[in-house]
């Protein structure tokens, strides 16, 4: 984890005048919520009380190793992940005031199993502090935002940025596109992680060969080893980007690209093809077929716009 103890973004939130039973940060940013909520989690931890990272508890915390923290971050919470919760909430801390439950991307967790949980947000006792991140507010069932304490988090500042640059000793190049107001934390670990570049680099090669439909069949099938959902959404974003002229993002090279081959109605209509695309592989349908009709489409409109 990023420890943010010391940006703006962390202090503004105010987190130590009032202490509440529940909190759950939130943004578009889904990496500044999470990173935000364990800082907050190991400064309540902490023996110093802010997050030094020295301590044997922020040790322990660091190693996931603390016994009374827990730290969840599952893609898709199950009922079993609250029940093991809530074994955990009727016993006393063993070697802190408290105990944490701290839940990541609150949002992946199912109707059934939030209200499950609600009771306990309900119900609070004395030791328990549920510490939740989001960056999907519409997925939380309305009756579990009533009985936390909302934390909006504003995008980061130039300066957090520096400091963020400086916590991960970042080459050059790579702080330079952080400190762009396109980049936010969450691009920045995919940016790090090459998370995208094989998907990125698929999509450059498909808008460059495609130029008649006798292309599509050979340009499909070279699509290999991406994630097919991120691969669409992806897709999308660059779209986006060349709509808005953002060379920032994904760099001039694909920008330039798109605006060299569609005109901006084009691209506009194109966005609208991609998440039908993206709406049918949601449906199961098959992600080959998928692409091959939206690259049709995208000829379709190409031709047909005048």
């Amino acid at each position: 984890m990023l420890n943010l103890k010391n940006c703006n973004i962390y202090n503004s939130c105010n987190l130590n005048k009032t202490q509440h039973h529940a909190y759950l940060f939130y943004s578009l940013d889904r990496a500044l919520n999470d990173n935000i909520a364990l800082t907050f989690a190991k400064s309540l931890i902490c023996d110093k009380g802010d997050a030094c990272d020295e301590c044997a508890s922020c040790r322990q915390f660091d190693c996931f190793s603390h016994p009374d923290v827990t730290i969840l971050n599952s893609d898709n919470y199950k009922v079993e992940d609250v029940n093991d919760i809530i074994l955990k909430l009727y016993s006393k801390p063993i070697s802190a005031n408290k105990k944490l439950f701290v839940i990541l991307n609150f949002d992946n967790m199912n109707e059934t199993a939030q209200n499950k949980l609600l009771k306990s947000l309900e119900e609070p006792n004395q030791y328990n502090i549920f510490i939740l991140s989001t960056s999907k507010m519409d997925k939380i069932l309305t009756t579990v935002l009533s009985r936390v304490n909302k934390i909006y988090l504003n995008k980061l500042s130039l300066d957090d940025k520096k400091i963020i640059s400086a916590l991960l000793n970042l080459d050059d190049e790579t702080a330079a596109k952080f400190l762009s107001p396109a980049i936010n934390l969450t691009d920045l670990f995919k940016l790090l992680n090459n998370e995208d570049e094989n998907s990125f680099n698929s999509i450059f090669n498909l808008l460059s060969g495609l130029n008649t439909t006798a292309d599509i069949p050979a340009l499909v099938s070279a699509v290999t080893d991406v994630d097919k959902e991120k691969f669409l959404e992806l897709f999308m974003d660059v779209f986006l980007s060349a709509l808005e002229n953002n060379k920032e993002k994904y760099g001039a090279k694909i920008v330039d690209l798109i605006n060299s081959k569609f005109k901006k109605q084009v691209i506009i209509n194109c966005l609208e093809k991609i998440n039908e695309a993206y709406v049918k592989l949601k449906a199961n349908v098959n992600f080959y077929y998928v692409l091959d009709t939206l690259l049709y489409n995208i000829l379709k409109e190409k031709f047909l716009c005048k």
